[in-house]
């Protein structure tokens, strides 16, 4: 199997969908705080939990992760 073989078989959208899927159980390691700030973040949206789409996810997720890079760079030598 060569190193480029996608993990998840199928059509690209599947591959998608389990990316970010793997996004979300991410946030399960995340600080309390990183993740009820991605809480707001979908809340954010307007949409009914129901409506909200992979893209409103992913890009949710961007922005915590982003804040959350620049909150632990702005935290070295704290400690």
């Amino acid at each position: 199997m060569s190193d480029d073989t996608p993990s998840t078989p199928g059509p690209s959208s599947a591959r998608q969908i389990s990316l970010v899927f793997g996004f979300i159980a991410d946030t399960l390691e995340w600080p309390h705080a990183d993740y009820q700030a991605l809480i707001v973040r979908l809340e954010a949206t307007g949409k009914p939990a129901l409506f909200i789409t992979l893209d409103d996810v992913l890009s949710a997720y961007t922005a915590q992760q982003k804040a959350r890079s620049g909150n632990a760079a702005g935290q070295k030598g704290t400690h």
